[in-house]
Parts: C-alpha cells; structure tokens; sequence
C-alpha cells in the first residue's frame, strides 16, 4: 500500500458501501457538496466552485455557535474517479487570505493545508483515504478532525440513500 503519509498528518481511512462513481460524484457535484461538506448543525454555501485542475472555491461554512468561517482554495489535481487534492486557505468573506489565529483559531493552524482525497474500489465499495497536512493531533484539538468524520459520515448517508 503506498504511504505518503506525513507522521502526525490527518488521516482518516472510510469504507462506502456505494459505487466509486457515487462517492467521487459526492465530492465533485456542488449540489451533493453542500449536502454533506459541514459539521453536524453547520451549513455550508459556495461564493464560487469550479472543481477541475486549478479551479478555485470560496466558502463558508456557517456554525450557529461560532458563526462563519470562510475559506479559499485550489484544486490541484481532479483525476475522476481516482483522486481530488486541494488547498485549503482560511479567508475572508472577499476571498482574501487571513491569519488563522486573527479568526479565533489555534496559534499553530497552518495559513494553508493541502487535502487529498483517494477513491479505490474494494469488493464493489469503495475505500476514501483522506490526508490534510496538519497534526492530526492538533486537527482533534480544534475540532478539524471529529467535524471531517462528520462530514463523511453525512456523505455515506447522503449516498446510500440517492
């Protein structure tokens, strides 16, 4: 098994009891996207998404207890069906980078992280290996870590039901 994996990085590994073709669906289509891509509670709208190579999004994900946050980023790599690796930068609500720790985050979020997203096929489900370049220690003790198995968790029951 290929391990590019970074010591201390976010890694969450995910079976989906649905075709590849769903799960990549899922995570391409900006309808299925903002369905499932927030915490429990939260919402998520999109200013603009374009997933392709070097498409750009500008995001924000609403939280009725910490209000918004926004984000930018890049998709660096879409390769369907297979894999999706984008940047994710936190921002302003014009799309302009901030410093994490001026939005009330961690002194030690990094400005930028790179997340990438692989879909194999496995007995006619589908494994989702997802990496972000950050501690993963410091990703549980932000909330990161526990909101993305929430968001996957939205995704799977997203697909199995459509």
């Amino acid at each position: 098994m290929e391990n590019n994996l970074k010591k201390g990085e976010v890694f969450i590994e995910e079976i989906f009891t649905a075709s590849i073709e769903k799960v990549f669906e899922a995570w391409t289509d900006p309808e299925k996207l903002m369905k499932w891509y927030a915490p429990d509670g939260c919402t998520i709208h999109f200013k603009k998404i374009e997933i392709e190579k070097g498409g750009k999004y500008h995001s924000c994900i609403s939280n009725p207890q910490y209000g918004d946050c926004w984000c930018i980023g890049e998709y660096k790599e879409v390769i369907p069906h297979s894999k999706i690796i984008f940047t994710m930068i936190n921002a302003d609500e014009n799309g302009n980078p901030v410093n994490p720790v001026e939005i009330g985050m961690d002194s030690d979020w990094p400005g930028e992280t790179l997340v990438t997203v692989t879909l194999s096929e496995e007995n006619g489900k589908t494994k989702l290996q997802l990496h972000q370049t950050v501690s993963q220690e410091l990703a549980q003790k932000t909330g990161a870590y526990p909101s993305w198995l929430q968001m996957l968790n939205n995704m799977q029951t997203l697909i199995t039901k459509s």
